[in-house]
């Protein structure tokens, strides 16, 4: 009984390790995923008030040149049209000390 079930989990082993190593050699993940990462890991360390001024929408604008819409806490602008976009978040805790969050959302396209 005990081979039984060492060979039913081997099968199943066997499949994962082939379905892993066909998803990750013949679809690799897109790399605007890590490009929009580290925009916004560039714009939370460059500044800790960006967000709460009024320059965050031209800075974006710069740094991610493939923008779709730009959600600063509540206030949305869209930058162009598309049918497919990737939505990224990023959360500012505040600035000089204080204590009050922003939720900032950028979409980008593929």
């Amino acid at each position: 009984m005990r081979a039984l079930e060492a060979v039913a989990i081997s099968v199943v082993f066997v499949i994962f390790s082939a379905y892993f190593h066909v998803s990750a050699v013949y679809k690799p993940p897109s790399l605007h995923a890590y490009s929009v990462n580290r925009a916004l890991a560039w714009l939370l360390l460059r500044s800790d008030s960006l967000p709460y001024g009024g320059e965050l929408d031209k800075v974006v604008v710069d740094v991610v040149p493939s923008l779709v819409y730009l959600d600063n806490g509540g206030s949305l602008a869209y930058f162009r049209n598309s049918t497919k976009v990737h939505s990224f978040r990023a959360i500012w805790l505040g600035y000089n000390g204080t204590l009050s969050p922003r939720i900032v959302v950028i979409g980008v396209e593929p």
